[in-house]
């Protein structure tokens, strides 16, 4: 009896051992063992206090949210607020980025869908990153409409218009010509332009209107202005910044201080496209004398591809004096320029060819009421 017992105990007392045992060697493999934080997904947002907890716990940095970027700058092809009739196909525009750093972004993220089946609000982002990692953001609203009567109605014809120098009361040039545009002028068409209700379209859309696929409000107008004249970029960009009316500077690449230019004056409401690379000279005897009538396709294409090169964009191009021709058509379609325009003093109006649009030139001693007749809904149509 006494054996049986002895023998209970010696038999305890090795399983508790072997208990122990076990229990040392996991203990052991624990604090030895180097722990792993799984990062969690980029759609998971921490706040400062949630980031302090995970280094401190588990000995490893958390993922940290992107940057906000102060120097990107986010500039839409046409209007912020985007209109698109039921139905109709919605065009996007795309974003240009630019850091005065590091010169054009030419990978910018869109998020975001239309369904232009159903009338609503959608919206659009677009993002764009620097070497840095370092994001700017920047949104559009598409609105899906049943019909475009708070513009007036429909347009039967769209004006371009084609500015060129702008200057102040107290700092006129030597000569002032119709090309000179005083800044308080322009000031009141902006304020026009706001007061009553004007849409921007995108250049997308400018395309598709003159090729009878897609319809505009009636109070549509798109601004451009020639040359990149230091007036212009002085006096001019800070009144469209101020009313946020986009337009369009078309630049002579080749002039020295192009690339200062797109430095210093870059905005979200003024996009630098083509004036050419180098084809703003003589060096013919037809149409205005520009050399363009002198180059063949080929040679006029690698002008554009030279220019956009430099700009970061393809969406809009004009003729330097006007001048343009078969071949340079063809070079518009082998560089993917959306838009050529020349001088021809008229609204865009459906069946227009995209290699050749109007613009409607504004002078600078036309009155305020000539010119809200030439961009009324519909009105100072030729």
């Amino acid at each position: 009896m006494r054996r049986q017992q002895r023998n209970r105990r010696i038999f305890s007392l090795v399983i508790a051992a072997l208990i122990v045992v076990a229990l040392g060697v996991f203990l052991a493999t624990e604090l030895t063992r180097p722990h792993t934080f799984e990062p969690p997904t980029a759609a998971t947002t921490f706040d400062a206090a949630d980031l302090a907890r995970i280094e401190e716990e588990n000995g490893t940095p958390a993922p940290a949210e992107p940057a906000p970027s102060d120097r990107i700058i986010m500039t839409m092809d046409g209007d912020a607020d985007t209109f698109v009739l039921l139905g109709e196909e919605y065009l996007e525009p795309g974003c240009h980025a630019f850091d005065p750093e590091q010169g054009n972004l030419s990978d910018v993220r869109i998020d975001g869908a239309v369904d232009t089946a159903t009338p609503g609000d959608y919206t659009i982002t677009y993002t764009a990153t620097d070497s840095a990692g370092a994001e700017a953001s920047v949104t559009r609203t598409v609105h899906v409409v049943e019909s475009f009567d708070d513009f007036a109605g429909t347009a039967t014809s769209l004006p371009v218009l084609m500015y060129h120098y702008v200057y102040t009361a107290d700092n006129p040039p030597d000569e002032v010509n119709a090309n000179y545009l005083l800044d308080s002028t322009l000031e009141a068409q902006l304020k026009y332009f706001t007061d009553n209700n004007y849409y921007y379209p995108s250049y997308q859309e400018v395309r598709a209107f003159a090729e009878g696929t897609h319809t505009l409000p009636a109070r549509s107008v798109v601004l451009t202005f020639d040359d990149g004249e230091e007036g212009f970029l002085k006096y001019g960009i800070p009144l469209l910044n101020q009313y946020q009316v986009p337009a369009t500077s078309f630049l002579i690449v080749s002039q020295e201080g192009t690339e200062e230019k797109l430095r210093e004056y870059t905005t979200p409401y003024v996009m630098f496209q083509s004036h050419s690379y180098n084809l703003h000279r003589g060096g013919s005897d037809v149409g205005r004398g520009g050399i363009i009538h002198a180059l063949s396709t080929e040679e006029i294409a690698e002008d554009l591809k030279q220019a956009q090169a430099v700009l970061g964009n393809t969406e809009a191009f004009a003729y330097p004096f006007g001048d343009n021709n078969e071949n340079a058509w063809a070079a518009m379609d082998e560089a993917g320029v959306l838009c050529a325009f020349t001088i021809e003093n008229r609204r865009v109006v459906p069946g227009d060819a995209p290699e050749a649009l109007p613009r409607v030139r504004i002078a600078g001693d036309y009155t305020q009421e000539g010119f809200e007749y030439l961009v009324e809904p519909n009105g100072g149509e030729q």
